[in-house]
């Protein structure tokens, strides 16, 4: 998929809440698996027996769940306004401090 460039400087998406926990866990997933498989560890020896099935399996869940966060997120035009107000009284803010 091709995403085009926009002449907005940043896009809001929101989430649910639920979906933004399984994100949480995806990254603490991908954390723990770089730790188990980091240098010097027992999965990191040269002997170490990796089964294909298992990785596999792995990666096709995290796939499955960016999926489903995918499936839920959607482009809000209300976010979008909300944060362009509150980023406008923050420029103002800190151009009347200076």
């Amino acid at each position: 998929m091709l995403i085009e460039p926009t002449d907005r400087p940043f896009t809001v998406f929101a989430i649910p809440e639920e979906a933004h926990f399984t994100l949480l866990q995806i990254g603490n997933h991908a954390r723990l698996m770089a730790e188990l498989t980091a240098p010097g560890t027992q999965a990191s020896k040269h002997d170490a027996r990796l089964r294909p099935d298992a990785l596999a399996w792995n990666f096709s869940r995290m796939a499955k769940e960016i999926d489903d966060i995918l499936s839920v997120s959607y482009f809000s035009t209300e976010l979008v306004n909300a944060y362009e107000a509150a980023h406008k009284g923050r420029k103002q803010r800190s151009t009347k401090e200076a």
